[in-house]
């Protein structure tokens, strides 16, 4: 091993602990800061890379439809740098599951009250089994006061008599009431 390479390695091995700092230290719950971590995982692959390999060099020559020609050069930490930042993992976004306080107007239907509590948390919904006057009913002015969706959704049941049972579950963001 040369003397360049035991350098380029150090730099890597600090590198590496200071990614290593950085992860552990920040809180990824919040996009500015997963996109941050993501930026300085590309940094870090990118300069352990140029550091190790010096000066190598990666060309991409590619025909994309319509006669367009994408090219892209650079050095080895160069390439690495941008396949770790198109390859990271995309963060996986969650409903919200907060508490939800939502005032209902005297005259609001059944499923405009429950379009409204969805569109609080981004979630789907889907009506299952209820006919279309049903969903229709009128409900009376209230305030929901629920610490989930899923309990905010349920609520609206007690609004009105005329309301048939039903359940609420929660899939993969798709909140699902169906008759009971």
């Amino acid at each position: 091993m040369t003397s360049q390479l035991w350098i380029g390695l150090g730099f890597t091995a600090a590198l590496v602990a200071f990614l290593m700092i950085t992860y552990f230290a920040m809180d990824t719950s919040t996009p500015a800061q997963y996109n941050t971590l993501r930026f300085l995982t590309a940094l870090c692959g990118g300069f352990a890379g140029g550091f190790l390999a010096g000066e190598a060099l990666f060309s991409l020559n590619k025909e994309i439809t319509g006669g367009t020609k994408l090219v892209i050069s650079g050095t080895a930490g160069f390439a690495l740098m941008f396949t770790i930042w198109l390859t990271y993992p995309n963060r996986e976004r969650k409903p919200l599951e907060d508490s939800i306080q939502l005032s209902i107007p005297n005259g609001l239907t059944f499923e405009q009250a429950a379009r409204s509590i969805i569109k609080i948390s981004r979630g789907v919904i889907n009506f299952d089994g209820f006919t279309s006057e049903q969903l229709s009913i009128k409900l009376p002015a209230t305030d929901i006061n629920a610490p989930s969706v899923k309990d905010a959704l349920t609520q609206l049941r007690y609004q009105s008599s005329d309301l048939p049972d039903y359940l609420v579950s929660v899939e993969k963001g798709v909140y699902h009431i169906r008759i009971n």
